[in-house]
């Protein structure tokens, strides 16, 4: 019976340690659902065949119990070949940053032309810094408001200082 407990214990550790990650098998499914038609009923109807079918579950349950503990554990998601790992981008590297006393950050892409750093610091307030990709520029926004836009040449420049 002790054996029994260990067991599922172990096994229940491993689970909950992949649930923080890049879930990018899932993401490249939307995506793909996304692009196979520009219809909003197709893509709706495909959307609810995949989860009736049990494609997005699936799909799901690979990210979650496979590459995103793979991830946790190693620093590098094995589909995405993308690190550091989510769970990795600590507070401390935002405080780096120049933003102090941060309690927790997290980093969400939102289709390839978007980021958003959402940071909440240890006095409970939260911040949302957002950086959107146009032609050559991007813009930086707080909240809602524009804070500056800069050519990708000085955000190369300024990454290349920082390094």
């Amino acid at each position: 019976m002790k054996i029994k407990k260990i067991i599922l214990l172990s096994l229940s550790l491993s689970v909950l340690t992949g649930c923080m990650g890049q879930m990018g098998l899932s993401k490249d499914l939307n995506k793909w659902n996304m692009e196979v038609t520009k219809d909003r009923w197709g893509r709706e109807g495909i959307f609810l065949g995949l989860h009736l079918l049990g494609v997005s579950p699936i799909v799901s349950m690979v990210d979650l119990l496979g590459f995103n503990a793979v991830e946790f554990w190693t620093g590098t998601n094995p589909y995405t070949k993308k690190s550091p790992a989510v769970v990795d981008m600590a507070a401390a590297d935002i405080e780096k940053a120049g933003l102090k006393n941060v309690a927790q950050a997290t980093i969400r892409y939102n289709g390839k032309d978007t980021v958003k750093l959402e940071v909440t610091f240890n006095d409970g307030h939260e911040e949302v810094i957002s950086a959107i990709r146009k032609e050559s520029t991007f813009d930086f926004y707080q909240g809602d408001k524009l804070i500056t836009t800069v050519t990708q040449e000085e955000l190369i420049a300024h990454s290349q200082q920082k390094g």
